[in-house]
């Protein structure tokens, strides 16, 4: 018979022990069996049997309450209210304009007029403030916008609480009454100065004291002229008499007609005629800049895929689509174009779509 020696008896005997503390340890129950609360489950831990407290007087839980307030959203029956649903309060504006300069003034500049430092160095056009448009806008839009966010501007509603967002609020309108001070807003012995000339006397920018580009232009630039009406040549009888009539064209070339000639303007006739321009670009360079451009861009290019480009959009789509956007918005895009129907007349959309023509 053979017999282990001392030594590997040893041996087996140490690795059956680690095998059986090992199996031992695998089968403790602690993490599973440890005490704890389960919810709707009784507990004889508290008089009444139940695990489940009551939440501690005065607290909220998350997403508890009235989610669709008008102090959280800013909105009445899906539509941007007006008025402050708190008092306003020095501290409230003092509030406001230190939470503005944090979260706002980076895109926006500290006096709202759309050129702050993020801007400046590159990045997407911000809303100017003091633009005929935003005067206009009830104090819940900018809660609204704060809440979801607006074209290239994200959500900052995890950022900023809802009675801070009603400060922003108040600071902003604050800022754009500030901004657009006349001298008889302004207590005896008080006086007004030009925004340009404080920028000037402390040193800053002149970007600072500027309005965004096209707002206010003295003079339409050459690209924005009407262009040259073309006619179309039905007969030549007709020709003589309707190219007399045609305005000069610009450059100095010459018409490809003249009035001596007996023979109709082949080159001209062949193209089909275009249709007089419904709209003033110039005027529509302005509604652009100040409804469009914060989310298309300067440039009209927008930000693809969330924001599309305006590039060709009036060729790509035709003009009767383009109205009926403008006039009623996207309210199921991502994200959503709100609609313009209430701000803008027949007229002025008509305007825009001529400067979405132009080059």
């Amino acid at each position: 018979m053979y017999r282990l020696s001392r030594s590997t008896y040893s041996k087996i005997s140490f690795f059956a022990l680690s095998v059986l503390m090992v199996a031992t340890l695998g089968c403790r129950q602690d993490m599973h069996d440890q005490p704890k609360f389960l919810p709707l489950r009784g507990s004889s831990l508290f008089a009444d049997g139940r695990s489940a407290r009551n939440q501690v007087p005065g607290t909220v839980a998350r997403s508890q309450g009235e989610v669709n307030s008008y102090f959280l959203t800013g909105l009445v029956d899906g539509k941007e209210g007006d008025g402050l649903p708190i008092p306003v309060t020095p501290t409230l504006l003092a509030r406001g304009q230190e939470r503005y300069n944090v979260y706002c003034s980076p895109c926006h500049s500290r006096v709202g007029n759309g050129e702050g430092m993020i801007v400046q160095r590159g990045y997407y056009q911000a809303a100017n403030f003091h633009s005929d448009r935003l005067r206009r806008a009830p104090l819940g839009h900018f809660v609204n916008v704060i809440v979801n966010g607006y074209g290239a501007m994200p959500t900052y509603a995890a950022a900023v609480k809802p009675m801070d967002r009603w400060a922003i609020a108040a600071y902003i309108r604050a800022l754009q009454l500030s901004q657009d001070a006349k001298t008889t807003d302004a207590p005896r012995g008080a006086f007004i100065l030009p925004l340009k000339q404080v920028a000037a006397e402390e040193g800053l920018p002149d970007a600072l004291a500027q309005e965004r580009w096209g707002i206010q232009t003295a003079k339409a630039p050459p690209i924005f002229q009407a262009p040259v009406r073309e006619i179309e040549v039905a007969s030549p009888a007709k020709t003589n008499e309707k190219t007399a009539a045609l305005d000069p064209p610009p450059g100095g070339h010459e018409s490809t007609t003249s009035a001596k000639s007996d023979k109709p303007a082949v080159a001209r006739a062949a193209r089909p005629a275009k249709a007089a321009p419904t709209g003033d670009p110039v005027e529509g360079k302005k509604i652009y800049t100040a409804n469009c451009l914060m989310c298309h861009q300067a440039n009209r290019a927008g930000n693809p895929p969330m924001i599309p480009s305006l590039v060709n959009i009036v060729s790509r789509v035709g003009k009767g689509h383009v109205h009926e956007v403008v006039t009623n918005g996207i309210p199921g895009g991502r994200p959503a174009m709100p609609a313009f129907g209430d701000r803008l007349s027949s007229t002025d959309i008509d305007n825009l779509i001529a400067y979405l023509q132009s080059k």
